[in-house]
């Protein structure tokens, strides 16, 4: 019996202690806004909703995945935020300064806008490919934009960026984060400024 839980609790512990050379038990991974200043006539107002997304990325924690099989997470770093709330922030930043929407808020802010900005995560997470020292950071979201008031698609599309670390360590893997997801807010952007000619 005791042979059982030792080997249960050598289990879980496996299960959650991944890490390239921790730098410490309160590494915190931020996002940032960018700043993409759009051509598109600024119009109409806009809420940006909550992403949706699975539940192994709906977390605080920093998922990976080593060699397209197995999930886990960092010990010793996690978001500042929960991570759909940490992108649905940082996209209502962008696009408000970005000129392409005379509006821009969430949709926990209580007003209402002419569009809603809908995303759903499907890749925000390191993955370690065979052989490889250090992660590639994926990011993918499918983005919709819907009319309020008439509940119609006005576009849908899909927005894709990926940075590999510099290094297998916290702060690399963190500045490939940043780096893939300023590059996703840019595509945002410029795919809406498109839908907005």
């Amino acid at each position: 019996m005791k042979k059982i839980y030792a080997l249960l609790l050598l289990t879980l512990l496996a299960a959650c202690s991944f890490t390239p050379r921790d730098t410490g038990s309160s590494f915190m991974f931020a996002l940032q806004p960018v700043e993409v200043t759009g051509q598109g006539a600024a119009k109409d107002s806009l809420i940006v909703f909550a992403p949706t997304t699975a539940p192994e990325l709906d977390t605080h924690r920093i998922a990976l995945n080593k060699d397209g099989k197995r999930w886990d997470y960092y010990a010793g770093a996690k978001w500042s935020d929960f991570l759909p709330l940490l992108v649905q922030d940082n996209l209502t930043k962008t696009l408000e300064q970005s000129g392409l929407f005379k509006n821009v808020a969430t949709s926990d802010s209580g007003l209402t806008g002419d569009k809603i900005l809908k995303t759903e995560i499907r890749a925000f997470q390191a993955e370690y490919e065979a052989g490889s020292k250090a992660p590639v950071i994926k990011i993918r979201m499918n983005v919709s934009l819907v009319s309020r008031l008439e509940r119609r698609p006005l576009a849908s599309f899909t927005i894709k960026a990926e940075r590999k670390a510099t290094a297998d360590t916290l702060p690399a893997i963190q500045s490939a984060f940043a780096a893939a997801f300023s590059e996703a807010q840019q595509q945002l952007v410029e795919k809406l400024e498109e839908k907005n000619k």
